[in-house]
């Protein structure tokens, strides 16, 4: 069986351009990806990173992405959304309504978990994800982007401690 995935990333609600809000830009934009959805019907939406476009968003940012959340569900109830925090989110914030948002087949992950031992928990990354049976088809890895505290320290003297983090 194949599945149709949707991908989309960077929508900075809450933006201003020069001091103009661009609430109305982002308002059209998230109407014409409910329509694709409707259109489509995929069975999985990625929302790769900066849904916001600062850590506290505004409440007319909030209510515009919760507002999309739901019109999404609604138009297509077996679609998984899937989101990972970008540099502009907080990641504790976004994922702070994940228990009321798993019932809306929506999976969010933020931070990057760690086992009591303090490794990463990998598991904690992978979200499956099923086809119109039901059936996993697929894994996405959701990795959230890694802040300093996510990846391991490196010895000092390191020409970019980032980069060798991450390595």
């Amino acid at each position: 069986m194949s599945m149709k995935i949707l991908a989309t990333s960077d929508w900075h609600l809450g933006n201003l351009f020069h001091g103009n809000d661009r609430l109305p830009e982002h308002k059209h934009f998230l109407k014409w990806l409910l329509e694709q959805i409707a259109e489509q019907k995929p069975d999985a939406l990625l929302i790769a990173g900066d849904i916001f476009d600062n850590g506290n968003p505004s409440a007319a940012a909030q209510t515009v992405y919760y507002e999309f959340l739901a019109d999404a569900t609604q138009l297509c109830p077996n679609m998984q959304v899937i989101i990972t925090a970008g540099n502009h989110d907080s990641a504790i914030r976004l994922e702070a309504p994940n228990p009321l948002l798993e019932e809306l087949n929506t999976s969010i992950v933020g931070i990057v978990g760690r086992t009591d031992s303090g490794e990463i928990d990998l598991a904690s990354l992978v979200v499956p994800l099923r086809n119109r049976a039901g059936e996993r088809e697929a894994l996405c890895l959701a990795v959230p982007f890694l802040r300093q505290g996510d990846y391991p320290a490196v010895p000092e003297g390191e020409p970019d401690s980032y980069v060798a983090g991450i390595g």
